[in-house]
């Protein structure tokens, strides 16, 4: 999903940059158009873009909101909501193999993922994703790369809806993400781990200390683990 959400951002970059020729006042609208046709079409849902300002010559993008709605049959107001996005990048890389970003921030992110029986808005969005991907060729790929990536606020609701009235909603704050060195081609696997380990932070959280039958501490659980009282000798599994 990040990967190919890279892809689009560079590209839409790069295509508003060339449609510049044909009015510069109108690039904002260009990109605003460019950017939001190709979100939908990768991951099937509508998609608005507010306040978007793109200066080619300075580098710099930034867009108010990005609110990707829900697959059809959810009730959450959206699926993702992104706010107040700054991109810095280097114009004369939007035409070379490899796209270089200098930094990446978000100020707020917003995720509301809804579990029904037996679907579920954020994996319809996911597989239609990564369908996109098996279809696309390997050859003249754009490679974007990101210096430095900064996601803050990041809030999410989780909804079950179960049958009839039956079902849960718990809020999550999750937090910050800063990571570095970032490219569409690990985008994937530095993010996952990264949104895992904040959403594992934040459910910890959630839990009374007093209710766990043991303490963890949040800087290294394993220690806290009662490992004397298994029945095993753990010091032997390991090598």
């Amino acid at each position: 999903m990040a990967k190919r959400a890279l892809k689009i951002l560079g590209g839409g970059v790069a295509i508003a940059v060339l449609a510049l020729g044909i009015g510069w006042f109108n690039r904002n609208a260009i990109l605003e158009s460019t950017l939001e046709g190709a979100i939908q079409d990768a991951t099937g849902v509508s998609t608005d873009i507010e306040g978007l300002n793109f200066q080619p010559f300075a580098g710099d993008l930034t867009i108010q909101t990005i609110t990707l709605k829900n697959p059809q049959g959810f009730s959450t107001p959206h699926l993702i909501k992104v706010e107040n996005l700054d991109l810095d990048f280097q114009l004369s890389s939007l035409w070379q193999d490899q796209v270089d970003i200098d930094s990446l921030s978000v100020k707020g992110l917003d995720l509301k993922v809804e579990q029904q029986i037996p679907d579920n808005n954020l994996v319809k969005v996911v597989d239609t994703l990564q369908a996109e991907d098996t279809e696309e060729t390997n050859n003249n790929e754009k490679i974007v790369n990101i210096d430095r990536l900064a996601i803050r606020n990041i809030k999410a609701s989780i909804k079950v809806s179960a049958i009839g009235d039956l079902g849960l909603e718990e809020d999550l704050d999750i937090g910050d993400i800063e990571l570095t060195d970032v490219t569409s081609k690990n985008a994937e696997g530095k993010l996952s781990v990264a949104i895992a380990n904040a959403v594992t932070t934040a459910l910890l959280a959630k839990i009374p200390q007093d209710s766990l039958p043991i303490n963890l501490d949040g800087d290294s659980p394993i220690k806290d683990l009662p490992i004397d009282d298994l029945p095993i000798d753990i010091e032997e599994l390991i090598p």
